[in-house]
């Protein structure tokens, strides 16, 4: 083709037909520089096809982390809800409308000490953030959600009252509690988060007495406004996940 081109200059020169040599040279630099611009064009293309790929296996993992979150915060919501459901119970107890056995108020009681956390598995999210991706999304509106979503932090917040709540409680306060006979922890310690506190038959302490002191019932009414709040917390937060991860999948299936 340069060789054709170049034939092409010769004959004009040769035929002393400088203006028409002009012109030509000048429609030859704007060819080759049409053809600089198309193959720049499909460099940035080819790159922004590259990034759309990565950004749809980013979000790709952003959707298989929140899958993981969800499962934690419905092993949570099940955890919680008995712990409020036992200290409900206990507190029933206490105004005579439940009759429970010691045993059965014992196993709630000690339950309330038991707490887990709560953290996010966002990986991917970091990923994308930290390459500038993010900004790239062409839903705008998609980013500050994903964006919003990870910066909460109102359940983790409320998970770590419930456990700095539920560890102060101060049992030289109380001395009808005998905590250390059954405060055992069970075969399965190692399987955390899934082990209960391991209980015998028999517990030294008389429950129905024990919860009438008002210490203790302050520590149980307390905890159960907070052990609320964190049951409330992990359904609003499931509800915002399954959201996200519902736009984001519309956005994948565009």
């Amino acid at each position: 083709m340069l060789k054709f081109f170049r034939k092409i200059r010769q004959k004009l020169l040769r035929q002393n037909r400088v203006t028409r040599y002009l012109a030509y040279a000048v429609g030859e630099i704007i060819l080759v520089v049409i053809g600089i611009l198309i193959a720049l064009q499909l460099n940035i293309q080819k790159e922004e096809n590259k990034e759309k790929i990565v950004i749809e296996q980013l979000l790709k993992g952003i959707q298989a982390d929140l899958k993981l979150e969800v499962e934690r915060i419905d092993f949570l919501q099940a955890y919680y809800g008995d712990i409020t459901n036992g200290i409900q119970q206990i507190l029933l107890n206490y105004q005579g409308k439940e009759s429970n056995t010691n045993q059965e108020l014992g196993l709630h009681f000690l339950n309330t000490f038991e707490f887990r956390k709560f953290s996010k598995f966002n990986t991917n999210y970091q990923t994308l953030y930290g390459s500038s991706l993010l900004q790239e999304i062409e839903d705008k509106t998609l980013s500050e959600e994903i964006i919003t979503y990870h910066s909460k932090q109102f359940l983790e917040w409320s998970l770590e009252i419930y456990q700095q709540k539920a560890s102060a409680f101060d049992f030289n306060d109380a001395p009808q509690f005998y905590p250390l006979d059954k405060l055992q922890r069970g075969a399965n310690y190692q399987f955390i988060p899934d082990f209960r506190l391991g209980v015998g038959d028999q517990y030294a302490t008389d429950f129905k007495e024990f919860i009438k002191e008002p210490q203790v019932l302050n520590f149980l009414v307390d905890l159960l406004h907070q052990s609320e709040l964190v049951f409330n917390n992990l359904k609003t937060y499931k509800e915002t996940n399954l959201t996200l991860s519902n736009r984001i999948q519309k956005y994948l299936d565009q």
